[in-house]
């Protein structure tokens, strides 16, 4: 085995990524579902016409809306993404 695959190999095995879906459990949550990537969360969120991708970093403490405006405040950036 060459050294790349054996990098990629032990990398893909350490990396750990979570998903849930909490509107399973509570059909009225406005988080759809979620991806944890270690220091980001990527979020599907409700919104009037469908749904909205944003995320958030739990370094910078920030919500990022899919129009790349970031705020403290997740309302503030699921209220952008959903418009």
């Amino acid at each position: 085995m060459s050294l790349l695959a054996a990098a990629v190999l032990s990398a893909t095995a350490t990396t750990s990524i979570y998903s849930d879906y909490p509107t399973f459990a509570n059909p009225n949550a406005v988080i759809e579902a979620y991806t944890n990537k270690g220091p980001i969360l990527n979020l599907i969120v409700k919104c009037p016409g469908g749904a909205g991708i944003m995320s958030h970093s739990r370094i910078e403490r920030l919500c990022c809306s899919s129009k790349h405006n970031c705020s403290a405040s997740l309302r503030t950036a699921m209220h952008d993404t959903s418009r």
